[in-house]
């Protein structure tokens, strides 16, 4: 038996991952995510409290603070999500009637192309580190979660790749955006939901989203029921899974109707619906959520701050686009070319309602 170190411990678990062990180790972005894929590989269908303690088990040893690298796993779980290579869905008894909680499923191997002749690989294959031949997975390019394939001059990547058993989707069947409209018309889609919901009665542990808090602080919106009255966005804890995201109305800080999220896209997560509820919510209010523009990394680029969340399909965007950053001073950060400012401004505006935040301070928002 031979004994190694951490060092050679690592070196030869990258290496099985299918990364480059010379400038990457587990504890990066691109360890994590490719550790979290594999690990979901072995594990899946399971809860993401699953998925996240497996791989923080098998990392703790070689960190220095495990309550740091939970964090880091659990952000990572969010990206696989939000990209794509992980699915989540709710699980129903037999008799359809009541939930027993959301189980992450792994999405098959596929591929997303681009413009370019370039790909985005997505999904996970259960027995191995990569779906493909080990002369295209050499060529994998890994940013964070996300992993790129460049073409060679006059090649066909992406039907190349696709006889190795890939899946093809195109870039408005991955992004999967809803229609977009005013704020008024989505709020009013629930509000004439939540008219038809039967009466609620006491609901323990329920906390709501209060929008007269500013916008660019998202956790610190969320508290307790007090005496409010009208419409919000709630979540109240469940025996098992996450905490249940819903639309609630309020008499004397009593909720007297609530319908369940989500309502439109039954396939996909509800927090994706309750997001963009919340922005509608706000523009209404003529307080809309807000981004800020600073300058990038390099001249050609620039960094998109985000002081809310917002939906997979947004963030699925900016994947393609640019690539996430890390925070400052924000919720989110994606670094994205300057050539796609006036694009994604519109796209953001039109979507999800948002304003730039040196808009906002010359309106008073």
């Amino acid at each position: 038996m031979k004994r190694i170190s951490g060092a050679e411990l690592q070196e030869h678990s990258v290496a099985e991952l299918g990364l480059d062990a010379t400038s990457l180790d587990l504890t990066t972005p691109e360890g994590i995510a490719a550790a979290l894929r594999r690990a979901a590989g072995f594990l899946c269908p399971c809860s993401e409290k699953e998925l996240v303690s497996a791989v923080v088990q098998c990392l703790q040893d070689l960190v220095i603070d495990p309550e740091v690298l939970r964090d880091q796993v659990s952000e990572a779980l969010e990206a696989l999500l939000a990209y794509g290579d992980l699915v989540e869905s709710r699980v129903s008894t037999p008799d359809g009637l009541s939930d027993k909680g959301v189980l992450l499923y792994l999405t098959p191997p596929t591929l997303v192309s681009r413009k370019d002749g370039s790909v985005f690989l997505l999904g996970i294959a259960p027995d191995h580190a990569s779906p493909l031949p080990n002369e295209y997975a050499a060529r994998i390019d890994y940013d964070g979660h996300v992993r790129r394939i460049a073409p060679l001059p006059e090649e066909p990547l992406a039907s190349s790749l696709t006889q190795f058993g890939l899946l093809q989707l195109s870039m408005e069947q991955w992004l999967r955006t809803p229609p977009p409209m005013p704020p008024r018309h989505c709020i009013l889609r629930y509000d004439e939901l939540l008219a038809q919901a039967p009466p609620a009665g006491s609901i323990p542990g329920l906390r709501i989203l209060d929008p007269s808090k500013p916008v660019h602080y998202y956790r610190g919106r969320w508290v307790e029921p007090g005496k409010q009255n009208g419409r919000f966005l709630a979540r109240r804890p469940q025996a098992y899974g996450a905490e249940l995201w819903s639309y609630v109305e309020l008499e004397n800080g009593h909720p007297s109707r609530l319908l369940d999220l989500p309502q439109f896209e039954k396939r996909g997560r509800a927090c994706d619906e309750a997001w963009r509820l919340q922005a509608a919510i706000d523009a209404n209010r003529s307080t809309p959520q807000q981004y800020r523009i600073r300058q990038g990394p390099n001249p050609d680029a620039f960094l998109l701050d985000l002081f809310s969340p917002v939906p997979l399909w947004m963030q699925r965007r900016w994947n393609v686009t640019g690539h996430p950053a890390p925070p400052s001073g924000s919720l989110l950060s994606y670094v994205l070319p300057k050539t796609a400012l006036q694009e994604e401004r519109t796209f953001m505006k039109d979507m999800l309602w948002l304003v730039d935040s040196r808009e906002a301070g010359q309106n008073g928002v």
